[in-house]
């Protein structure tokens, strides 16, 4: 039986370590796991689709508006 430790998680994606040694990322708007495989391909996966930038994180949370 496979089972798997969420790593990192926001309101994008979550991504999982599997007890094989795998990883992957399920995607929270398709419902889908969308990037599976190694470690290193999973981190640019999420840095590239799935990381929250500072300018959406606190919408309205700025001083000077």
């Amino acid at each position: 039986m496979l089972t798997s430790t969420p790593v990192r998680s926001n309101q994008n994606g979550i991504m999982y370590m599997h007890n094989n040694g795998t990883y992957s990322i399920f995607n929270v708007r398709t419902q889908r796991f969308q990037y599976k495989g190694t470690l290193n391909a999973c981190k640019k996966a999420w840095n590239r689709h799935f990381k929250n930038t500072r300018q959406f994180v606190a919408a309205g949370n700025h001083r000077y508006l």
